[in-house]
């Protein structure tokens, strides 16, 4: 099998619990990803008053659970299914690939661990083979034999990663490049949303990050200040007139920044 483009599972990444008023998507799939071999679709959304399904050939439905979907043609096809509730909108994207006979024919998708592409990346791979019995991988030089391997790249760069699937004495390969980040030093900056001066005891107080290149955060609000915080745009309450030195940290991994702060006079 020729080496095909690149295709990153984004569709696997599930987003926090939801609230009561936030949808959730989520799907899964049964059947023989051949041609024309029905295929289930699941939905497993949450919180949504209808659906948009998209399978990726020009096939379409507004169902929660559509009919048997049948593929006439071999190919690599994105399913995309938005759950809707209001005005909000949540999409799950996954991938597949279609078959076009009984031989084996391997095909992955990978998605990085707690969303992070730099390095150190752990990746963990999504094996959608079809009609195969057994499995070698060649991931940087290594080899494994297990359907869905998961593996760190401690460096950054491009890594050509291969999916061989055996069927008996038949076999084919599918590959794809895995692309790993530097990481890049987070920078901490952040603002205070819009709020008529001055600002007084009491009041609920909302900071907006606007920190780069960072994936976690650690807030201090002063001494006798509020609590210390990690939520990305947390909300404050003072509830003593004075100055308050507000200081945000940006991470990155292992990486911090260099902190930022700013002092804020509470009125009574």
């Amino acid at each position: 099998m020729a080496l095909l483009s690149c295709k990153k599972d984004n569709g696997g990444a599930k987003p926090g619990t939801p609230n009561n008023t936030t949808p959730y998507a989520d799907f899964s799939w049964s059947g023989e990803l051949t041609i024309n071999s029905d295929i289930l679709f699941t939905n497993s959304s949450k919180n949504a008053d209808s659906y948009k399904w998209d399978f990726g050939d020009g096939q379409t439905s507004t169902k929660a659970n559509p009919d048997k979907i049948k593929y006439t043609g071999e190919g690599v096809y994105d399913v995309i299914l938005t759950a809707i509730k209001g005005e909000r909108r949540m999409v799950s994207k996954q991938t597949i690939y279609i078959a076009p006979d009984n031989n084996p024919a391997p095909f992955f998708t990978y998605t990085f661990k707690d969303g992070k592409d730099y390095s150190p990346a752990t990746v963990v791979f999504k094996n959608q083979s079809v009609n195969a019995q057994s499995y070698k991988w060649a991931i940087n030089g290594v080899n494994y034999y297990e359907a869905s391997p998961t593996y760190t790249f401690p460096q950054p760069g491009e890594y050509l990663v291969s999916l061989t699937a055996i069927n008996g004495d038949k076999q084919a390969t599918y590959s794809d490049v895995v692309k790993v980040a530097a990481n890049q030093n987070p920078q901490a900056a952040f603002v205070l949303n819009y709020h008529p001066y001055p600002y007084k005891v009491g009041e609920q107080i909302q900071l907006v990050n606007q920190s780069k290149n960072a994936d976690s955060w650690e807030w201090e609000f002063g001494t006798n200040g509020p609590p210390a915080s990690t939520d990305e745009h947390p909300e404050v309450t003072f509830i003593a007139a004075g100055n308050y030195a507000i200081t945000l940290i940006a991470k990155k991994g292992a990486l911090r920044s260099v902190p930022k702060t700013i002092t804020l006079k509470i009125n009574p």
